[in-house]
């Protein structure tokens, strides 16, 4: 199964959860951290909330009639195997949990929540700058700069 991506949007309420994408520039990062020996702030500050589940069209409906009773802004995607939201704030991320809990109890949500830092790929690629899925090491580094400021010294964002 492809992705499916998700959304819900309540007016004047901040958006907890947006999709990955946004503000990442993944093809850059190989570059990035061979020049500066770190992940960039933009990857270290991106947190994922999990429901690991078995696919099924009941699930998968009562997942969206949940969504539509969340109390939040969020975006997000699943597949036959995971339902992932992203985070840029690790607390936000884990009050979310328990709210999701809850929600998917009270909609029969089958599955197991569980949560990350993102950027799995990330891991797998510089294992040396995790300590675990969800603890990062600390930067080795007087002076930090984000991607966006690095992209802009490139000249490769204006």
């Amino acid at each position: 199964m492809e992705w499916k991506h998700f959304e819900r949007k309540l007016p004047g309420i901040e958006l907890l959860s947006s999709d990955e994408e946004s503000e990442c520039y993944f093809e850059f990062v190989p570059d990035f951290v061979a020049e500066t020996g770190y992940l960039p702030i933009e990857c270290r500050e991106c947190y994922k909330a999990l429901i690991y589940w078995s696919y099924s069209e009941a699930n998968e409906s009562n997942f969206r009639r949940m969504l539509e009773s969340l109390p939040v802004s969020i975006h997000g995607k699943y597949n036959d195997r995971v339902v992932v939201f992203y985070f840029k704030v690790k607390a936000k991320m884990l009050t979310f949990l328990e709210i999701l809990k809850e929600n998917m109890y009270q909609f029969s949500v089958e599955g197991r929540t569980q949560w990350r830092v993102s950027g799995r790929y990330w891991q797998d690629a510089y294992p040396q700058f995790f300590k675990s899925a969800k603890e990062l090491k600390p930067v080795q580094s007087d002076t930090e700069i984000t991607m966006k400021d690095w992209l802009k010294q490139k000249e490769l964002l204006s």
